[in-house]
C-alpha cells in the first residue's frame, strides 16, 4: 500500500444526545502514512467522533468510508476487525491480569495439548508481548500484574496491544498525558515509524507543541463542528488557539510572592520535612516512577497511613475520610478513582459534603442545586446539565467535576495530581486561575505535573523527587530556579 492515498473519509456526520447536538455535519479525511491531529476545547465533539469511529456510537446522519468502502460499525470489535484501533484517554485494562495477557487479550495464541486439547500458548504469548513492548523501549516484566504498574506503564501496555492488532488506522486520545519527557519522545519515534510504514494516525492532544511537531494535517473543532483545516507548514499555535476558543487567549500569570501564611500541612518525607504554607503553591516534579503520586495519595490517606501536621496539629490520615475532615482534598490523575461514573454531575460534586446540605434526615436539594449550578458555570463544565451522568462527559469535563467538588466544602489544602492532564488550553488557563484564586483566599496547594514548564510557572517552590526521595528543592527567586536546573537534578 502506498502512502498518501486516502484511507478514511468522514462525510457529514452528526450525532445527538437528547437535546444536545454533539456533532454537526463533521467531515474529516485521513491518509495512509499521515499523522492527522484533531484539536478542540473539551466538549467540542472530539470524543464523540472518536467513539463513532471506534464503534461505540452510531452516527445519526452521514457516512464513514474506509478505503473507499462505506462502513457502519455495530461494536468496537467490528471497528477493530476493520483495522481501526482506538487508544482512549481512559484506558480499559484487566487489572488482575498480566501484561502479556492484556496485550494479547482477544487474540491469544493457541496450541494443542497432547496434540488434541486446545489451550493458550503462554510461551508464545509472552514472546509476542515482550517483542512488542521492546518496540516501545519498555522492558518491564510481561508477567507483572496490571494493577501493580504505574499509570504511564499501563498506557504503554495499551499502546502495545494496539500494535498487536495490526492497525491500519490508529487513533490516540491524549497518549502523552501521563508520560514523562523521554517516554513521550520514544512514542513520537514509534509514531513516525508507523507513519512511514503506511499506517494512518489520528492524534488528539491539547499540547500545542505536540500538534505543531507531529501534524501532517490538523483539523480544528468547536461546538461540534469543524471550523478549520491546516496542513504542515501552515499550523500556528496562536491561530489554533483562536480557532478552538473563538477568542484570543493569554497565559494566566500570577504575581508570585514570598510572604506566606502559617504552615497548612507538614509531613516527613524521605529527604526531610515537606511544608506547605497558606497562600503557597508547592510543586512536585519527577520522572516516571519518582513517587509523586504515591506521596499525594499517602498524605490523603489513600495509600497507607500518614503522620502529619495540619495547621500545626498532629494528625494521622489512615483514610480519605479523615483527610477530608481535616480540610484536605485530592484531585487524582486517574479520574476513575474519584468519580462514581453512573452518578450525575450534581451528585458527584456534593458526594463528600452531604452533611453540609443535610437538615436532619433530609437533603436540602435546592441549596445543592444552586451551588452546583454556580460551579458548573464557574468551571465551564459542558454540557451545562447537572443531571447528566459523568460517564457521558469528555475526560476534561470529568476533571473539572472533580475539581469543583473541592470548591464546595471548607477545604484548606488541595492535593492535585496532574490537574490539567487531558484539558484543553482554555480550560487549563481556567484551572490555573482557580488555583491562583484558591491560594489567594488563604488556601495551600501541593501539586504534581509531568509538564515541567507548568510546574515552574505555577509554583512558589518545587521539590524534585527520584524513587520516592526528595533530591532537591528549588525556590522561586533563587539563582537555580529554572527548568534547565530541574531537568538536571531529575536526570532528564
Amino acid at each position: 500500500m502506498g502512502c498518501g492515498a486516502e484511507l478514511l473519509s468522514v462525510r457529514n456526520v452528526s450525532k445527538r444526545f437528547g437535546g444536545t447536538r454533539a456533532l454537526r455535519g463533521v467531515c474529516l479525511e485521513g491518509e495512509r502514512g499521515q499523522i492527522h491531529t484533531l484539536v478542540g476545547e473539551n466538549g467540542a465533539g472530539k470524543s464523540t467522533l472518536i467513539r463513532i469511529l471506534g464503534g461505540v456510537y452510531r452516527p445519526d446522519e452521514g457516512e464513514i468510508l474506509l478505503d473507499g468502502t462505506p462502513c457502519r460499525f455495530d461494536s468496537p470489535r467490528a471497528a477493530q476487525a476493520a483495522g481501526i484501533v482506538v487508544i482512549p484517554q481512559e484506558m480499559r485494562v484487566v487489572h488482575a491480569a498480566t501484561v502479556a495477557e492484556n496485550i494479547m487479550l482477544g487474540a491469544w495464541p493457541t496450541r494443542r495439548l497432547f496434540g488434541v486439547f486446545p489451550t493458550i500458548d503462554r510461551r508464545r504469548m509472552r514472546d509476542i508481548a515482550a517483542a512488542t513492548l521492546a518496540r516501545l523501549d519498555y522492558h518491564g516484566s510481561v508477567d507483572a500484574r496490571m494493577q501493580d504498574l504505574s499509570f504511564a506503564e499501563r498506557q504503554l501496555v495499551v499502546i502495545a496491544k494496539a500494535l498487536c492488532h495490526q492497525a491500519r488506522l490508529l487513533i490516540l486520545d491524549e497518549p502523552t498525558a501521563s508520560l514523562e519527557h523521554r517516554e513521550a519522545e520514544r512514542l513520537f519515534e514509534l509514531l513516525a515509524k508507523l507513519r512511514d510504514g503506511g499506517v494512518g494516525i489520528i492524534y488528539v492532544s491539547h499540547r500545542m507543541d505536540e500538534i505543531v511537531r507531529l501534524s501532517d494535517a490538523c483539523t480544528v473543532m468547536r461546538d461540534g463542528a469543524v471550523v478549520a483545516r491546516r496542513r504542515r507548514g501552515a499550523i500556528d499555535k496562536d491561530e489554533i488557539i483562536r480557532l478552538m476558543t473563538g477568542r484570543d487567549l493569554g497565559e494566566m500569570h500570577r504575581p508570585h510572592r514570598n510572604d506566606f501564611g502559617p504552615p497548612a500541612l507538614s509531613a516527613e518525607v524521605d529527604g526531610g520535612e515537606l511544608t506547605i504554607r497558606r497562600g503557597q503553591v508547592v510543586g512536585l516534579a519527577g520522572l516516571l516512577g519518582s513517587g509523586t503520586t504515591t506521596l499525594l495519595r499517602r498524605l490523603y490517606g489513600a495509600e497507607g497511613g500518614a503522620e502529619l501536621r495540619v495547621s500545626g496539629r498532629p494528625r494521622r490520615h489512615d483514610g480519605p475520610a479523615r483527610a477530608i475532615r481535616d480540610g484536605i482534598g485530592l484531585v487524582p490523575a486517574e479520574r476513575r478513582l474519584a468519580l462514581a461514573m453512573d452518578l450525575c454531575i450534581r451528585d458527584n460534586i456534593i458526594l463528600p459534603h452531604l452533611a453540609r446540605f443535610s437538615t436532619g434526615w433530609w437533603l436540602d436539594g435546592h441549596a445543592a442545586d444552586v451551588m452546583v449550578e454556580h460551579l458548573i458555570e464557574q468551571l465551564d463544565i459542558r454540557p451545562r446539565d447537572a443531571r447528566r451522568p459523568v460517564r457521558m462527559l469528555s475526560g476534561g469535563n470529568q476533571q473539572k467535576v472533580i475539581f469543583a467538588r473541592w470548591l464546595v466544602g471548607e477545604i484548606g489544602v488541595l492535593l492535585l495530581d496532574e490537574p490539567t492532564q487531558g484539558i484543553d488550553v482554555a480550560a487549563k488557563s481556567r484551572i490555573h486561575k482557580l488555583m491562583h484564586d484558591f491560594v489567594d483566599d488563604g488556601g495551600a496547594i501541593l501539586f504534581a505535573s509531568s509538564e515541567l514548564q507548568e510546574v515552574m510557572l505555577m509554583s512558589d517552590e518545587v521539590h524534585a523527587l527520584r524513587q520516592g526521595s526528595r533530591v532537591a528543592t528549588l525556590r522561586r527567586g533563587g539563582g537555580d530556579y529554572s527548568e534547565r536546573r530541574l531537568r538536571e537534578v531529575l536526570g532528564g
